[in-house]
């Protein structure tokens, strides 16, 4: 049973948490019986609550929403894990127990630790929140991470560098997972024919945690350095920001070359990439940074920022370049550096490097390898 703590609204296109959908389905495609049930307890909840059973894209989804107050404090919050707790017991009593819970962030983690005063069911903690590195955790919730990192049978995080920052938290070993892409979606195609204009493009949001106006300032500078050279930039995903990023770009004169797509889904994110010539991630805070494996696995490189998410995936100056973190200056040097040298990236190996370590069947495998480890 996958529990996330935060899940796309059924029947939108939305990205938050859709890869939880898509690790259940992967499981499920090795045969094992995966499921998602899914608390929405918030202000956008029914005044009544709202269970719901629905098979979504071949996984089998229960959810329950109602309306809630934010969880500003420790009892809103602890009544919050009360209710989603009585979800998991009802489950279990229409569709039995469960052999393993895994948790996806320590919301999750913190119903499946409370759950074992009422029943015992093993749960695997992962985490892959920006927050332990932003240190925008709120206070109230420390006193519940302990039975977080007490109670789980096992910890994993999706890079290197986020288990540094969760050692702290942890008297038991954590192993490190990493998020991984569709090869059925995102995969280099030679037939298609790259835009007439170089194109960069960046994915995600928010604004600030995703750089866009570090990138913005480095976007302009390179333009100004090269004058005669058509580029444009592309930025996909709903953007709240957007208005404000866009007289950002009318002050640095950028506004023409920018390209919006909006939300979008998957397939259309991937012919974007197939299309562009370099993808471009400017995020302060990066725990992995899926949009870089999707990229590269449609074989583009790609220039990012030193996170703890670019500095685990690009180990190879094959596959693009990284910058520091908060400079356009580096950022845009980055940028000229793979442009001036682009001739010399070659698309098939850009793609076996990252299809060794992130493809779907890969991560999966590891997954199965740690379910059966904890039941033997």
């Amino acid at each position: 049973l996958i529990m996330p703590s935060w899940y796309f609204p059924p029947g939108t296109q939305e990205i938050a948490g859709r890869m939880f959908h898509h690790l259940a389905k992967g499981i499920r495609e090795e045969g094992i019986d995966a499921r998602i049930l899914h608390s929405e307890y918030s202000t956008k909840g029914p005044i009544f609550k709202k269970t719901t059973f629905n098979i979504e894209e071949d996984v089998p989804t229960w959810r329950t929403s109602q309306l809630f107050p934010p969880k500003g404090n420790a009892f809103l919050l602890r009544m919050w894990i009360n209710r989603c707790v009585s979800d998991i017991v009802k489950y279990i009593e229409k569709e039995g127990k469960p052999d393993l819970i895994h948790a996806q962030s320590y919301l999750a983690a913190s119903v499946c630790a409370a759950l074992q005063d009422k029943i015992t069911v093993p749960f695997i903690y992962t985490e892959r929140l920006s927050g332990f590195v932003l240190g925008t955790i709120p206070k109230h919730h420390y006193p519940f991470l302990p039975g977080c990192f007490e109670r789980a049978t096992a910890i994993t995080c999706v890079s290197p560098g986020l288990l540094s920052l969760m050692d702290q938290h942890a008297r038991k070993p954590i192993k490190v997972i990493p998020n991984f892409y569709d090869e059925q979606i995102f995969y280099p195609d030679p037939a298609i024919q790259k835009n007439s204009v170089f194109t960069w493009v960046s994915v995600g949001e928010p604004a600030n945690i995703k750089g866009l106006d570090i990138l913005f300032h480095a976007f302009a500078a390179l333009k100004e350095r090269m004058v005669d050279v058509p580029m444009q930039l592309i930025l996909i995903d709903r953007i709240p920001e957007q208005e404000e990023l866009i007289k950002l770009a009318q002050t640095l004169n950028i506004g023409q070359y920018l390209q919006w797509t909006g939300l979008i889904t998957q397939t259309e994110i991937a012919d974007i990439l197939r299309k562009s010539h370099v993808l471009v991630s400017a995020s302060r805070v990066e725990t992995f940074g899926k949009a870089i494996i999707e990229a590269q696995a449609c074989g583009i490189p790609v220039v990012a920022t030193k996170t703890d998410g670019a500095n685990y995936i690009m180990t190879s100056s094959q596959q693009g370049e990284l910058a520091a973190i908060g400079s356009p200056e580096s950022l845009m040097q980055a940028m000229g550096k793979v442009y001036v040298g682009y001739a010399e990236y070659d698309t098939k190996n850009i793609h076996s490097i990252v299809e060794r370590r992130f493809c779907k069947k890969t991560v999966i495998l590891q997954w199965i390898k740690l379910y059966k480890s904890l039941q033997s």
